[in-house]
């Protein structure tokens, strides 16, 4: 088999998966020696077959919480499609479309023009910034279970599955998103709780990264992209009939309802 063909056959694997609501055993099971750049492939491939619009990224592992909990070293993203996004106003995730549901608090932002690396730092990324907002993603995994390496994490497009997002907030009237705080909460009990600076030191400084990774795979950012900059906390399973809720300083509050 070529290098292609694992792609290709890989990227047919996980879609059929999710298509057909069935899991698999990780890619790298039988493919121990698939590296992160075929990974990535495999991700765009998937995402391609999916046939929705791309409406911005997400990051995964930007925080040492969720490296810990999961064992991947160092932070990646997935593509977030239009048919992900769940309206702030319903906040209703139908479990029925999902294996096993986790949840993180993060801070989204709203890139105004287009980006492109490499070179970029926090500074320089600033005022390519519109807007911030309070999110909860929603992350999946078409795996049998989250025990897998990080070739599998990104191949299968970083866990991403879905995401709530809050209303917009100018980003230059908002104070320091390294300490906005975040609460997050399961019917009516608070779980967990972290700051902005979970997510890489600075959501700016995730913005920045993921910036200088797709220049470097001469890709860039477009103008609206929507950015999740990383999950605030580690992340916690949800299950039907069950609502998070998560609270924001500065950008508010959002609810999941599974």
């Amino acid at each position: 088999m070529t290098r292609q063909e694992l792609i290709d056959q890989s990227s047919a694997r996980l879609w059929e998966a999710e298509c057909r609501r069935t899991r698999i055993e990780p890619l790298s099971d039988a493919s121990p020696d698939l590296n992160e750049e075929e990974a990535y492939k495999i991700a765009q491939r998937t995402f391609e077959r999916r046939g929705k619009r791309q409406i911005g990224f997400k990051l995964g592992y930007t925080s040492a919480a969720m490296r810990q909990q999961m064992n991947i070293a160092h932070p990646n993203f997935g593509r977030l499609a239009e048919d992900q996004l769940i309206p702030e106003d319903s906040g209703k995730v139908d479990s029925a479309n999902l294996f096993h549901p986790l949840v993180e608090p993060e801070i989204a932002l709203i890139v105004g023009r287009d980006l492109g690396g490499p070179g970029h730092s926090r500074a320089s990324v600033f005022g390519y910034v519109d807007a911030a907002m309070a999110s909860i993603e929603v992350v999946d995994t078409r795996y049998v279970s989250y025990k897998f390496k990080a070739v599998d994490n990104i191949s299968d497009n970083s866990s991403s599955a879905r995401a709530v997002l809050g209303a917009p907030k100018s980003f230059k009237s908002l104070d320091d998103l390294r300490l906005c705080g975040a609460l997050l909460r399961s019917n009516g009990e608070t779980i967990d709780h972290g700051i902005g600076a979970n997510a890489l030191g600075d959501p700016l400084l995730s913005l920045a990264w993921l910036a200088n990774f797709l220049g470097e795979r001469g890709e860039l950012i477009p103008a609206g992209s929507v950015i999740l900059t990383g999950g605030l906390t580690r992340a916690y399973p949800a299950a039907p009939g069950q609502t998070m809720v998560a609270e924001f300083s500065q950008l508010g509050t959002i609810v999941a309802a599974f």
